[in-house]
């Protein structure tokens, strides 16, 4: 049985002046201060979900258990997701293969 909770309903209504640029730089900021070296040694490759109001940082296996448990503490909250020891939470590329 499908949850009754997916697709998951997401704020559409951002305040004045916030952008999605404004809570990534926020997430990556409160990341950096307070959780990075922690969990770059014992987290690493597991996703996090930083609240960019209360600082508050939520783990996950993956991007969508993270966000799914950070919404289920604050439904109406901006989250940045960061996959722990990457540059991206995502990655997306091509390869050129040639057999001769």
């Amino acid at each position: 049985m499908p949850d009754a909770t997916f697709p998951p309903k997401f704020p559409t209504n951002f305040p004045t002046g916030i952008s999605a640029q404004y809570i990534a730089e926020r997430g990556e900021a409160i990341y950096a201060e307070k959780y990075r070296t922690d969990l770059e040694q014992n987290a690493r490759g597991k996703f996090v979900a930083v609240h960019i109001e209360s600082g508050e940082a939520t783990l996950g296996d993956s991007g969508e258990a993270a966000i799914r448990a950070a919404r289920e503490k604050d439904p109406s909250g901006y989250f940045h997701l960061i996959r722990v020891g990457h540059k991206a939470a995502f990655e997306a590329g091509w390869y050129l293969s040639c057999a001769r």
